[in-house]
């Protein structure tokens, strides 16, 4: 007995497993939809109240030069310089060299004061310092009276004071808490009413490098990795009709799955119970169709579409989708299981076809039917390929999923809004399956009556 528990608990520890694994896809997808742009394809699930700052060095060893590190970002400018005060507006005098992307130069003796400065790309584009947030008709850099050193945050600057004292000073009015990380020790600063965190210590001569650790609030965190600003975006984006491309999926996957569903009600009714020249000999050659690969088809069907000027129309969409030997099988199969007596009984008390059709192959065929009709739905309501080639990219008759295809650029994927819509394009086959799986379960696991 304690044998049995110890197999049925690994058996119940596999399946659950199993689920985990098949349902992670769907797991991400969600996490992803719900993420900030940016933040999609980053192995983050959990917010972080920490965060650190780009590393800076002190160096004690120059006797205070005045030394400014500048940083500019673009890489695709094929040349930057920086112009300002200090070297009298000459946008050919300070060349900045590329490292990956990064511009950098580093400018030495600089006079004390305000200095105002901008970045030159291509020769041509005057640019202000985008890490420089005092701007005004220029960017501006003060420079201390023993020198400061910085990177491209040059409001977050580290001040060398007399007798080799360091302020070290960070801008951050929405944080928390703010520390410097500095020779393996946590220092905690303080915040002044402008918003700026400090601390100033006494340093001997030499070179170091710090860092700065930054805490906000759980919910600050929490809002910069994850919003619900993406399905709004979906939703209400004027380059993006959402409800257009969800209707027109929703009227090709239904108009597709009812008429596909009816059609093989209908020719696998014929098949079951009726007697007609070669009606094995067709279904053989119907059944040998299945095994000729879909894309075969796709040619000669959009060279049809085409001649009949169904381009950007439902049509195209719909009809030859239609002519399902899958369904037409399934029912045929299903349809023989029915019982000869029935119908016979049905012909004795004189019902015509119609009602022979209606009120025996009907009632009695609805859980296979109910199958058949969400397996052709969900395949109309993802299928990307078809309906991608018979719509023009303006065309007002594109469905969802060739509609969140837009949100893939050529040098970028907004992953973020193309979950979101994705999360709500599983919405009607969700809500299919909860209306139907009854019988969906039935049809898949049982037959009719037999005798």
């Amino acid at each position: 007995m304690k044998g049995d528990n110890i197999r049925n608990f690994f058996i119940h520890l596999f399946l659950i497993c199993g689920v985990i694994i098949v349902l992670l896809p769907l797991f991400w997808m969600l996490i992803t939809a719900f993420k900030q742009i940016g933040q999609g394809m980053k192995f983050t699930f959990f917010p972080s109240t920490e965060s650190y700052s780009s590393s800076y060095i002190i160096d004690f060893t120059e006797k205070y030069n005045n030394k400014v590190i500048f940083e500019y970002i673009n890489p695709s400018a094929q040349t930057v310089t920086i112009a300002g005060t200090f070297n009298n507006w000459d946008k050919e005098k300070n060349q900045l060299k590329n490292d990956n992307g990064i511009w950098r130069i580093e400018l030495n003796d600089l006079p004390a004061g305000k200095l105002e400065y901008k970045f030159v790309v291509n020769g041509s584009q005057w640019i202000y310092d985008p890490d420089n947030p005092n701007k005004a008709d220029n960017s501006i850099l003060e420079i201390g009276e023993k020198g400061i050193f910085t990177n491209k945050k040059l409001n977050n600057a580290t001040q060398i004071k007399e007798n080799n004292k360091v302020l070290f000073k960070y801008f951050g009015p929405q944080y928390k808490k703010v520390f410097v990380e500095f020779q393996g020790k946590v220092i905690d600063l303080l915040k002044d009413d402008e918003g700026y965190w400090t601390t100033l210590m006494e340093l001997p001569e030499g070179k170091y490098s710090y860092k700065f650790i930054l805490e906000v609030p759980f919910k600050t965190a929490l809002n910069s990795l994850y919003t619900l600003d993406n399905f709004k975006k979906v939703l209400f984006n004027p380059d993006f009709p959402f409800s257009r491309f969800f209707f027109n999926s929703l009227v090709v996957a239904t108009g597709c799955a009812f008429l596909t569903s009816l059609f093989c009600l209908l020719g696998g009714y014929a098949f079951a119970k009726k007697q007609f020249i070669f009606k094995d000999k067709l279904f053989l050659i119907l059944l040998a169709s299945m095994m000729v690969p879909g894309m075969i088809f796709m040619v000669p069907q959009f060279a049809i579409v085409n001649k009949l000027g169904w381009i950007n129309s439902y049509w195209a969409m719909i009809i030859p989708h239609l002519g399902n030997v899958f369904g037409l099988f399934l029912l045929t199969q299903y349809i023989k299981t029915i019982p000869d007596s029935l119908f016979e009984a049905a012909k004795i008390d004189g019902a015509s076809e119609l009602q022979v059709f209606r009120i025996i192959v009907l009632p009695l065929s609805l859980p296979i039917i109910v199958t058949l009709f969400l397996l052709t739905f969900i395949g109309q309501w993802s299928n990307f390929l078809w309906q991608l080639i018979v719509n023009t990219p303006n065309s007002p008759y594109r469905t969802l999923p060739v509609g969140l295809a837009l949100f893939r650029g050529q040098y970028a994927t907004d992953w973020e809004l193309m979950m979101a819509g994705a999360c709500f394009s599983i919405l009607p086959i969700a809500i299919l399956f909860l209306v139907a799986q009854r019988f969906f379960i039935e049809g898949m696991t049982q037959g009719a009556v037999k005798e």
